[in-house]
């Protein structure tokens, strides 16, 4: 009898661990930049002040996906094009006009559409993510340009 015990309680063991299956799920971490976006701000200035302007681009909608490619359309205008962001070090100035030099982003965007001859070239030496709004910023020889974007 004592057999029958042991190869019993053996199987109830073996019942019970083989029903501990432990899953482990790492997350994919996204590109901030993916989703889609409005341009809320630009303006231009030096660690002084700043003043605003119009890019002409205020009313679009930028698209942007994880692969690489990227869309904007307005009510006139569905431009394609692609987006780059890319890991560098050297000198930038952040969204107040501070100057840096060290690793940061550069974020490249180009669209077009062929059938306006339109085009949109949007270079920045530096790209700031905070949630669900971003800060891009350009220095264009004389002042430091900067743009506010929003997630639509």
């Amino acid at each position: 009898m004592k057999p029958i015990v042991r190869f019993s309680l053996l199987i109830a063991v073996m019942y019970f661990l083989s029903g501990c299956v432990k899953a482990v799920i790492i997350p994919v971490p996204q590109n901030p930049v993916v989703g889609s976006w409005i341009l809320t701000g630009a303006s231009e200035g030096d660690p002084s002040g700043w003043s605003s302007f119009n890019t002409g681009v205020e009313n679009g909608v930028f698209d942007l996906y994880s692969n690489g490619a990227a869309q904007y359309s307005d009510t006139q205008l569905n431009m394609q094009g692609h987006w780059d962001i890319a890991n560098v070090s050297g000198g930038y100035y952040d969204e107040y006009g501070s100057f840096f030099n060290g690793p940061h982003q550069q974020m490249e965007l180009h669209l077009d559409d062929n059938s306006t001859h339109s085009s949109i070239d949007l270079s920045f030496d530096y790209v700031s993510f905070y949630g669900n709004r971003f800060v891009a910023t350009y220095f264009n020889g004389s002042l430091i340009e900067r743009y506010f974007f929003q997630q639509y």
